[in-house]
């Protein structure tokens, strides 16, 4: 991902700054284009993929797939591939996220992942890696969904940092509209709104817009049920 903790950031605050969205925005139930993860999985045997671009206005970007399956009831695996077309470095990711009670359509739920991403870079410069964990809440409602995210996540040789996201969802047909907040410890959090078009089942397409230290964010993707 390309948001940035500082103005000049080292290649260091890159990475992390990169994993603490693509943590919040790993796969999960509610999927894209939502960052903050939602208490819920697909049913057993089912899984979905997602692929989507992000990135600054007026910068190349980065492209991201993400697929995820959900092989016994509560527990979602997932993957993440991502290359980041700014600074021509891959990431790579794995993350687990099982439920603490089954979901619901209607009261409270709750949910932990555990994740890890690793950043592959040019000649010459040391790879990184961040371990990420996370408590995820989810309480629905007639009227829409919030869900809200608290973890810490800590690169190779740096200390542990928190992390955090809340959101609020509503759905009018086949458009669900979404507002969120997130960020990490000792750095700018990012505001984002946005939006997904369920067109058939299984099938939908998605996009973004956020702010984060004056800086325009945008996103556009689609997701796939299998």
């Amino acid at each position: 991902m390309t948001y940035r903790c500082s103005p000049a950031p080292t290649p260091a605050l890159n990475l992390l700054a990169a994993t603490t969205a693509m943590c919040l925005a790993w796969p999960a139930h509610a999927g894209r284009p939502l960052s903050v993860d939602d208490a819920g999985v697909d049913e057993v045997g089912q899984g979905h993929v997602e692929v989507w671009w992000e990135g600054q206005r007026g910068q190349p970007g980065t492209v991201y797939m993400a697929p995820a399956f959900t092989p016994v009831a509560g527990l979602e695996l997932g993957a993440v591939l991502a290359r980041d077309r700014n600074e021509r470095h891959t990431l790579q990711g794995l993350q687990a996220k099982w439920l603490w009670s089954p979901a619901q359509e209607q009261g409270c739920n709750a949910g932990s992942s555990a994740g890890v991403v690793h950043r592959r870079q040019g000649a010459g410069q040391s790879p990184g890696s961040v371990v990420a964990l996370n408590l995820i809440g989810t309480c629905a409602a007639t009227w829409g969904v919030v869900n809200a995210n608290l973890g810490s996540q800590r690169e190779r040789g740096q200390s542990w940092r928190a992390t955090w996201g809340a959101s609020v969802e509503r759905t009018w047909g086949a458009i669900t509209q979404h507002l969120e907040a997130f960020g990490t410890q000792h750095s700018a959090p990012t505001f984002q709104t946005g939006a997904r078009w369920e067109w058939a089942p299984g099938r939908q397409l998605d996009a973004t817009i956020g702010r984060q230290q004056g800086r325009t964010l945008l996103s556009v993707g689609f997701a796939l049920g299998f």
